[in-house]
């Protein structure tokens, strides 16, 4: 308890320096827009559910706590945790499925924020084992090539093995399915990883909403096109600054 208290408080101290204190101060308020704008989105799933990103310092990620709902999430209650585990700052409890991001950070070194999310969409989707399509513009952020699925379990990942084998399955992708369980996206900041978990649940909306019927759907090379016109980096930006504006309203 004393070591554990040592810890905090030398998090504290690090977070009261000029200059670091400024880019993490940006980094967790990120993550606490991007727990409210996936709840507000309808990726809430009671307490279940997490942001994080990259620590600035390399001593791991910063991750929403255990026991909130991700509306209830705040800057204040994040949670420093090294790729093995241990909570180096915080008091609130550790998620157990802190494996999906530390592993993914370890292996992933362009990778500066992971989701996991239930999106009732990509979970019935996931269930299918049929391929994402480019039905929409949407699509075409993901696809081609399809979008990796992890069918090993649709348990909790809350091992360091099972962690390693979702980021293997994961590969260099931006995103991948759970399969029965969710998604889990990334992205070299908040902002990207979040609106992927958002478009990701859209395109999977739309294809369920087409199933039965004969589709149509962007092909490999147009859906390259789209992607580099609809999706790029000022884009993502704009779409970014709108959510802020529009979670920051009260409901």
């Amino acid at each position: 308890m004393a070591r554990k208290r040592g810890l905090d408080d030398r998090a504290r101290s690090q977070r009261a320096r000029p200059g670091r204190d400024a880019r993490l101060t940006v980094l967790c308020a990120d993550v606490e827009l991007a727990c409210h704008v996936l709840a507000r989105e309808g990726q809430g799933d009671s307490v279940w559910g997490h942001v994080s990103a990259r620590d600035p310092e390399g001593r791991g990620f910063w991750m929403k706590p255990a026991g909130l709902g991700l509306e209830e999430a705040r800057a204040a209650d994040l949670l420093l945790v090294s790729l093995e585990g241990e909570v180096l700052a915080g008091r609130l409890p550790r998620h157990s499925e802190y494996p999906i991001h530390a592993e993914v950070y370890r292996q992933r070194p362009d990778v500066g924020a992971v989701v996991h999310t239930h999106p009732p969409h990509c979970n019935a989707f996931s269930a299918l084992r049929v391929p994402l399509r480019a039905l929409s513009h949407e699509g075409s952020l993901f696809v081609p090539p399809d979008v990796p699925r992890f069918t090993e379990t649709s348990d909790l990942i809350i091992t360091a093995e099972l962690g390693r084998r979702v980021a293997e399955t994961m590969g260099a992708a931006w995103a991948l399915f759970l399969e029965s369980h969710g998604i889990v996206t990334a992205g070299a900041d908040v902002a990207s990883a979040t609106i992927r978990a958002l478009l990701l649940d859209k395109a999977a909306s739309i294809q369920l909403l087409a199933a039965g019927r004969e589709q149509i759907w962007t092909s490999d090379a147009e859906a390259l096109r789209k992607r580099a016109r609809i999706y790029q980096a000022g884009a993502i930006a704009s779409v970014w600054a709108y959510l802020r504006r529009r979670h920051a309203k009260p409901r």
